[in-house]
């Protein structure tokens, strides 16, 4: 029994895609063969020249106008694309499903079916979940199953009932149909021994197709345990569960060992610190990796890293020191506000701004680029709240590397605390789009007025030479696009 796993534009180009190569090593491990096609790096190296792979452009990958001309001009070439997903052999073809793959993904899984119905098409990825999501896929006539959540050992058991029975029925934390009838197996347990499974395959992937050759991704925790009321990483993650120490190290070794051009690791958690345990330890031995055993091999020597990490009182000025000296070169910070009573609503640590401020400051002291996340109009921020935040960025300017000011402003995922509990925000019109809510205890934070937040946020960031992510320039951009779709929106809505 094989698989194909597809990875469709839109995506990063920097790297390979981990999620594939989590599946693809889990699935030889289990002994089923796996194909892998990159094909989002393929039509990048055709169409670079456009620019449609900056952060700020995804829109276009969102857009249905902007995606029909697309496929329009490039028929052949996703034709051709089918076919050699079909040569493969292989009886299952998967695609990881985002916002901005999603589209390609059911059009190409439509030519796939117009010429060979037998192929079994399963979705899987960030758009798999929550059910709402996953369910609007299932009910896609080229879509036979759908992965909910975690699908490393999901995957594995579809490809056993497939091999068993030819159909991806009746296994946990999938959907299916049957009889065209939209059947579910439930979620499927966290995975509760992260150490016990294999470290990412890319063997598949040719590392100099990408944007930075000498650079990998790696999980080393899944979920969150912070109550974040906004955040849906637990409904997708399930609990929060990290790696060891020993087993983060053991996966970078493995990574420097199997690609001497490699020695840069992005960790892509949400938290790398939320196990301060494992955190700690791993640092310790990446900084004897490269004190003691630098020798040995150049990338050993160089070995570099960066992650997103919560704000929490033992990151002390002498962690971040040894933080430094493992190879950090940037940790990314969630402030997202800096009142105080907004973090409290947002139920977002560290509870007091003293300890938020150390961090910061002692991060950016020890020599490690500070990347921090910023939100605007949160259900009971008033302008004053607000001009707190600015006060903050004003504050401590020379400690930002940069800044992410959310392009979404303030969304409400369903499913979330925000989502379960609008009485207790005070949020009203949010069920049928989670960008246009309002607020009933404040009229005045609808859309358009967080977007003017967000504008004279980046404006501020600019006029202190704090450089912008891409969220911030695409807003720039295309801010009369946003504005827009909001008021259709509104059109729609009173009609």
């Amino acid at each position: 029994m094989k698989i194909t796993l597809v990875l469709c534009p839109s995506w990063g180009i920097e790297t390979p895609h981990l999620g594939i190569a989590l599946l693809s090593a889990n699935l030889r491990k289990n002994g089923f063969a796996v194909a892998v096609l990159d094909l989002n790096i393929r039509f990048h190296n055709r169409h670079k020249e456009e620019g449609l792979w900056k952060s700020e452009e995804d829109v276009h990958w969102e857009d249905p106008q902007s995606l029909n001309r697309f496929v329009q001009e490039n028929s052949a070439l996703l034709d051709s694309f089918a076919d050699e997903i079909l040569a493969t052999g292989s009886e299952v073809i998967g695609f990881s499903v985002y916002s901005t793959t999603q589209r390609l993904s059911l059009e190409l899984a439509r030519r796939i079916k117009s010429k060979d119905k037998a192929k079994t098409i399963v979705c899987g990825g960030q758009m798999c979940y929550p059910q709402a999501r996953a369910m609007s896929l299932i009910r896609e006539e080229s879509v036979d199953a759908v992965v909910l959540g975690e699908g490393d050992e999901v995957i594995v058991s579809l490809m056993r009932k497939m091999a068993e029975s030819g159909k991806p029925d009746h296994c946990l934390g999938v959907l299916w149909k049957e009889n065209g009838t939209v059947r579910s197996g439930g979620l499927a347990p966290a995975i509760a021994d992260l150490d016990g499974l294999p470290c990412p395959d890319f063997s598949d992937f040719n590392l100099r197709d990408y944007g930075n050759p000498t650079q990998l991704p790696m999980l080393a925790s899944r979920g969150c345990p912070y109550p974040c009321a906004f955040c849906n990483t637990k409904l997708f993650w399930g609990k929060h569960r990290s790696l060891s120490g020993e087993r983060m190290f053991r996966e970078v070794l493995h990574d420097l060992d199997l690609y001497p051009e490699v020695h840069f690791i992005t960790l892509n958690d949400h938290t790398v610190n939320a196990d301060m345990e494992a955190f700690s330890h791993f640092v310790d031995l990446a900084t004897e990796l490269k004190e003691k055993n630098g020798h040995l091999k150049k990338n050993y020597a160089r070995l570099g890293w960066k992650g997103a990490a919560v704000i929490r009182e033992e990151m002390t000025k002498e962690l971040m020191e040894r933080v430094k000296r493992s190879g950090c070169i940037e940790l990314e910070y969630g402030v997202e506000s800096a009142s105080d009573k907004v973090r409290r609503i947002m139920r977002k640590p560290p509870k007091d701004m003293g300890t938020l401020e150390r961090v910061i400051r002692d991060t950016a002291e020890a020599g490690i680029d500070v990347r921090a996340n910023f939100m605007f109009g949160f259900p009971g921020e008033t302008v004053e709240d607000f001009e707190q935040t600015l006060e903050f960025l004003r504050r401590n300017k020379d400690y930002f590397r940069q800044v992410h000011p959310s392009e979404t402003f303030c969304h409400i995922d369903p499913d979330t605390y925000m989502y379960n509990h609008p009485q207790e925000f005070g949020i009203t019109n949010f069920l049928t789009n989670s960008l246009y809510w309002e607020s009933a205890e404040d009229l005045q934070n609808i859309y358009p007025e967080r977007l003017r937040r967000h504008q004279v946020f980046c404006d501020l960031a600019s006029s202190l030479n704090i450089p912008l992510s891409p969220g911030g320039l695409k807003i720039r951009l295309y801010k009369q696009h946003f504005l827009d779709e909001y008021f259709k929106y509104k059109e729609r809505a009173a009609g």
